[in-house]
């Protein structure tokens, strides 16, 4: 899909915005699916 180094910082990326810090994990997924919904997505 993507260049192997694109992918790996995709991923590097995608897991440091959502490790433990100020937020949790599971509040940083709720925010996330609140903005999704507000936006017309789904689940």
């Amino acid at each position: 899909m993507f260049p192997a180094t694109l992918e790996k910082q995709f991923n590097d990326f995608y897991h440091a915005a959502y490790a433990d810090g100020e937020l949790s994990r599971g509040t940083k997924a709720l925010i996330g699916m609140a903005v999704s919904m507000t936006q017309g997505c789904y689940p």
